[in-house]
């Protein structure tokens, strides 16, 4: 029998989405394990304070950086993140493991207006509107089938932007915004939505709408507790995602998705991958359906089909 801790620390970055994710995550490990006491140890993040391109202060990374020092430490024992801000496995060292991988949430992109503006889509957008964003993924897509668009990079965490979007701040405020819908959702904001934009429209993340919990490696203790939360089926999907991600060697500067959902038939899983040129003049579309007991061949199959369309052109040297 696993020795249960008195208690377990969980390291989260300090916005305020972050902080309602980390809170679930502690009533889940509360649910399971009564006896456990679970505190949050909030945390600022440098892309939180940074306002420029990730690529400047180290890419993906640096969402994750203070919590794996923390973590490494020992000053808490499990950290909270979503699975699309995660460096890809080849970046991430091994140190730190998933422990869990929590049921997949809605992994669709949104669009919001400033509050008050009635409903609209992309498509009802006026030329030359500003659409506020910063993913290189958004940017390249909406600049293929929105040219007539402005697209203006936006970072910061999710409740500031929507502030700036609806005090219409800057010498050219922002029209619209294009957020993770699953963010919404979790800030209680999903009402701000006016349009939820189909994967086919805009390719979803690598790891879209998805929480994850790491732990330390080697960490028993934490692996059992993790163990209670995690959701195999969403673990599965997210290992060919992060897979076909790690071959490419993507990071924050590729412009890309790779996307993976259970088909009508449970025991397979189809994957949809696109890479695309950061400006929009280029893309590669692949798509591969295998058995969900084989993520590996799955992985293989889907970089494959990249490599034959060449890939190469589109990834950042």
């Amino acid at each position: 029998m696993t020795h249960l801790p008195p208690k377990l620390v969980i390291g989260t970055r300090d916005s305020d989405l972050a902080m309602v994710q980390a809170t679930h995550v502690a009533s889940l490990i509360e649910h399971a394990f009564p006896q456990v006491a679970v505190r949050l140890a909030p945390m600022k993040a440098a892309g939180d304070l940074h306002q420029g391109p990730l690529s400047q202060i180290g890419g993906k990374a640096v969402w994750v950086r203070e919590l794996d020092r923390a973590l490494a430490a020992a000053r808490v024992d499990v950290t909270v993140s979503c699975a699309k801000d995660l460096p890809g496995p080849h970046q991430r060292g091994t140190d730190t493991t998933i422990g869990a991988v929590l049921p997949r949430e809605d992994a669709r992109d949104a669009l919001v207006l400033p509050a008050g503006q009635p409903g609209a889509t992309l498509d009802d957008l006026a030329p030359a509107s500003i659409l506020g964003t910063s993913a290189p993924r958004r940017i390249a897509q909406l600049r293929t089938r929105y040219p007539h668009l402005t697209i203006q990079p936006v970072r910061g965490n999710l409740i500031p932007r929507l502030a700036r979007l609806d005090a219409g701040e800057g010498d050219k405020p922002l029209d619209a915004l294009v957020v993770s819908y699953a963010g919404l959702c979790r800030v209680s904001r999903a009402d701000r939505a006016t349009q939820l934009i189909p994967a086919s429209v805009l390719a979803p993340a690598t790891g879209a709408g998805t929480l994850v919990v790491e732990q330390r490696s080697g960490d028993p203790i934490a692996a059992h507790l993790l163990d209670a939360i995690n959701d195999p089926a969403t673990a599965r999907l997210l290992a060919v995602e992060r897979g076909v991600l790690a071959q490419i060697k993507g990071n924050c500067q590729t412009a890309c998705s790779v996307h993976a959902h259970y088909t009508d038939k449970p025991h397979r899983i189809r994957v949809d991958a696109a890479v695309f040129h950061p400006l929009g003049c280029d893309a590669i579309h692949v798509a591969a359906i295998g058995p969900a007991d084989d993520h590996g061949g799955l992985v293989e199959n889907i970089t494959q089909l990249l490599h034959g369309e060449g890939v190469e052109r589109l990834l950042p040297r």
